[in-house]
């Protein structure tokens, strides 16, 4: 089990992973976009020129939120092509889906 900050350090290691290009400059955390759920976090990013100007013209494109599991800290990717509400209740679906991990040893 993790907890928002812990979430929060590995989302920003992940996005600091993926390719900008060369003049783009880094991408950061939008946290005050951040979607909290039972689940974990939903968190979106933008290029940090963008954050700082609010200028349209530094905004990154196709940057589709991710989602942090607060169970085990896994990363998923959600998509640009709808709403982050599908997205989320996707996930929402597939968590339900798994069965049960087995904590005790026989």
């Amino acid at each position: 089990m993790i907890d928002r900050p812990a979430a929060v350090r590995l989302a920003s290691a992940f996005i600091a992973k993926l390719p900008t290009g060369e003049k783009a400059g880094p991408l950061a955390l939008r946290e005050d976009l951040t979607i909290e759920r039972p689940f974990g976090w939903v968190f979106f990013y933008d290029f940090a020129h963008f954050i700082e100007t609010k200028n349209r013209r530094y905004a990154a494109a196709g940057n589709a939120p991710i989602i942090v599991d607060r169970s085990d800290g896994s990363i998923h990717a959600t998509g640009t092509a709808r709403p982050i509400e599908e997205y989320i209740a996707a996930y929402e679906r597939s968590r339900e889906a798994k069965p049960a991990r087995k904590t005790d040893p026989d």
